[in-house]
């Protein structure tokens, strides 16, 4: 078994003899790549970019404090998948923690939520890219390139490395990480030297006209850390998995955190303090305060856009490829999404499925709304799917634990942390369809309840003719890990 002190040194090839079946190669994906396959899925430029002027809009100059207590609830969730992923690593992800935990219905459930979280980002981060991207080149330039032919490039781009292997995808997701985060605290510290003064007003309880605009803000600064986990569903490619992945989760929320808000901090400074709540009246303000600190900078703003845009879609298809993958090799899916490559060894059929999904989810919902209304449809979509997946696996952990591992049994770590981190998720639930948003986003929520129903019927239906493909795919399918040798949740 490779360690992580090697696999942080090391890169590790594939073994073949670990191949099993021709599934997924194991031990492809060190530690510093999983790390970055999570940083880079949160987005550290294109969340704070598309986000930041939502949140100030709310409670103003007092964002980055609600990005901290964000950060800290996120961290109770990140606890919950370290303690799940501690015992079922699997390219299941999410599938697996339930299915081991609440029963293989609830896992597919929760496989049917995840088809409207992971799968979309690369639909819905695009279409915001392009929406920001094109006008700012127009007036910067003069060059008009339009969102669509933006977004067909990049999922092209996209579809190539994570095809070519799992290997490939994650260095590149490592130097895109690496690029974005660079570009963007730049700019932050560009901002605050242009200011020339700090101030701590900004982490100030906020005063806001009303308690709903609080808790609002602080359920899109919640929504904000959605992806932590995406390294999970690689556990079956990265070295030592129970070692690694529980502190990628804990690390990416933690890191990424630090630069929302302290990028966060610089657009409020920058901006200024009594004019914060106007942020969310500029279309672009990151790059509106670029080209007041100097006329060159929006171009790196544009470049860590592009290139979050292309990260973030990098670590979307990786991760939802190979749920898809894990549900093909089970049979709950069509038993060509459960093949691998014979030379690349990634999960291709699920790979080209999720391109040309989002390909024409992007052009159709672009061309009906535009591209910057059409993200935001989508974006309501991925919003209460993720919601539902993360509430079924925060409950799983006291389940799991109580039935399979009672010795190991902790009442704050096992029950008081996934019972608060549920209620905060709901919490944004419950912010999210009060009130009911206007045409054409009310749609999504007649459209996300059908979504549910359909899996819960689906999933019932299933189980009387198909119960040993469900206990199949709830197994941890695992090579090059000794499957005995548990991580222990301490």
């Amino acid at each position: 078994m490779v360690t992580l002190e090697k696999s942080e040194t090391k890169e590790t090839d594939a073994d073949p003899e670990a191949i099993q079946d021709g599934g997924l190669a194991a031990g492809v994906i060190t530690a510093r790549e999983a790390l970055f396959q999570a940083v880079s899925h949160l987005g550290p430029a294109a969340g704070i970019i598309i986000l930041a002027p939502v949140i100030a809009g709310l409670v103003g100059a007092s964002s980055p404090l609600l990005l901290i207590a964000a950060m800290v609830a996120v961290l109770l969730t990140g606890l919950c998948v370290v303690s799940l992923a501690r015992k079922l690593p699997s390219a299941g992800g999410y599938y697996t923690y339930v299915s081991n935990s609440l029963g293989g219905r609830a896992g597919f459930v929760t496989s049917w939520s995840y088809l409207l979280y992971d799968p979309p980002q690369p639909a819905f981060i695009l279409l915001a890219t392009g929406g920001i991207l094109q006008p700012v080149i127009e007036q910067q330039l003069g060059i008009t390139i339009p969102w669509w032919l933006l977004t067909l490039v990049l999922i092209a781009i996209v579809t190539a490395l994570t095809l070519l292997g799992a290997k490939l995808s994650a260095r590149a997701t490592v130097l895109l990480g690496l690029f974005e985060t660079v570009v963007i605290v730049a700019y932050a510290v560009a901002v605050l030297i242009h200011t020339g003064h700090v101030s701590a007003e900004p982490f100030a309880f906020p005063h806001v006209d009303s308690q709903q605009s609080l808790f609002l803000a602080f359920a899109f600064s919640v929504l904000l850390f959605t992806g932590f986990e995406s390294a999970a569903p690689l556990a079956e490619e990265t070295v030592a998995p129970r070692k690694v992945i529980p502190r990628v989760v804990m690390l990416s929320i933690l890191l990424v955190g630090a630069v929302w808000v302290f990028v966060d901090y610089a657009l409020v400074m920058g901006w200024g303090i009594d004019k914060a709540t106007g942020i969310a009246d500029e279309p672009s303000p990151f790059f509106t305060l670029a080209n007041v600190v100097a006329p060159w900078l929006w171009i790196l703003v544009a470049f860590a856009l592009l290139n979050s845009a292309l990260a973030i879609s990098l670590a979307g298809v990786n991760a939802g490829s190979r749920v898809m993958y894990a549900l093909g090799r089970a049979g709950l899916f069509p038993k060509s999404f459960g093949r691998t490559h014979t030379k690349w060894q990634t999960p291709w059929t699920a790979i080209l499925a999720t391109a040309a999904f989002n390909a024409v989810l992007a052009i159709g919902v672009g061309v009906w709304l535009g591209p910057v209304p059409g993200a935001a449809f989508i974006g309501l979509i991925i919003t209460l799917g993720v919601i539902v997946v993360y509430v079924l696996g925060n409950l799983s952990v006291p389940v799991l634990y109580w039935k399979r591992y009672r010795p190991e049994w902790n009442i704050v770590r096992h029950g008081v942390i996934p019972a608060v981190a549920t209620a905060i998720l709901l919490l944004g639930l419950y912010y999210s369809l009060v009130p009911i948003p206007l045409y054409p986003n009310n749609i999504v929520l007649f459209f996300v309840a059908g979504w549910l129903v359909l899996g819960v019927v689906i999933a019932t239906t299933l189980w009387r003719t198909h119960k040993a493909e469900f206990e199949s795919a709830g197994a941890v399918m695992f090579s090059g890990d000794n499957a005995g040798e548990e991580g222990k949740d301490d």
